[in-house]
């Protein structure tokens, strides 16, 4: 007679989101899926990381985009990628240019907090299967945006995120400790940027800021 086969551990989640209440609904959400457990709750990646068991406790982890402690979604994701780890975005976040980081970073799958737990489910599974999954038509519009395919480099961010304090250029580049000249030229590079994404360039500088305001890639809330 053969024996049965043993079941299937459940996929091990960690859920990170700078949120307690939000934290404590991931939990509920996922506890009727009897094929996903969530093993742990952080705040942060570090957090996460440094928990004890991890990274090797986790299969799957969900992020939010955009958490408290000032990190980058960039980094965040890379770091979880790095420990092996499958990511999913779960965020209320519909700026195309933090989902488009995310995704460059190595993120499998975008799941919006607003969409039905059955397709956060899929995006787990999807995840800890290394298959790319996006949750809905809004979700799989974001990540079509041409602007989450603007890619500009630390440097030009920060460069436009000073000009949106309204420094001028003496005082952008003293407080990078660069030339005026390489200010403007950051600058520069960050409208280009715009255009090889397909997207109408740019009319100046004060148009690059507002443009990249509303996709996300600055913060003008966010003191450099």
């Amino acid at each position: 007679m053969t024996s049965p086969n043993p079941p299937t551990p459940p996929l091990r989640v960690v859920a990170i989101d700078d949120h307690p209440v939000m934290l404590r609904g991931i939990v509920a959400t996922l506890m009727p899926m009897a094929d996903i457990e969530v093993v742990h709750a952080a705040t942060t990646v570090a957090s996460a990381l440094a928990a004890r068991g991890a990274p090797d406790a986790y299969d799957v982890a969900l992020l939010d985009v955009e958490l408290g402690d000032g990190s980058q979604v960039g980094d965040n994701v890379a770091s979880l990628v790095a420990a092996g780890i499958g990511v999913v975005l779960f965020t209320n976040e519909h700026r195309p240019a933090m989902i488009g980081e995310a995704l460059r970073s190595g993120a499998l799958a975008l799941a919006l907090k607003g969409d039905p737990e059955t397709q956060l489910a899929e995006a787990i599974r999807s995840a800890a299967r290394g298959v790319h999954f996006v949750s809905s038509r809004l979700a799989l519009q974001i990540t079509q945006d041409p602007a989450a395919h603007v890619h500009m480099s630390v440097r030009e961010r920060e460069v436009l995120e000073r000009v949106a304090l309204g420094m001028t250029w003496a005082a952008v580049a003293a407080d990078l400790d660069i030339s005026v000249a390489t200010a403007r030229t950051h600058m520069n590079r960050a409208m280009i940027a715009f255009s090889e994404a397909g997207l109408e360039p740019p009319q100046g500088p004060r148009d690059a800021v507002a443009r990249s305001i509303q996709a996300g890639h600055i913060d003008p809330f966010r003191r450099p």
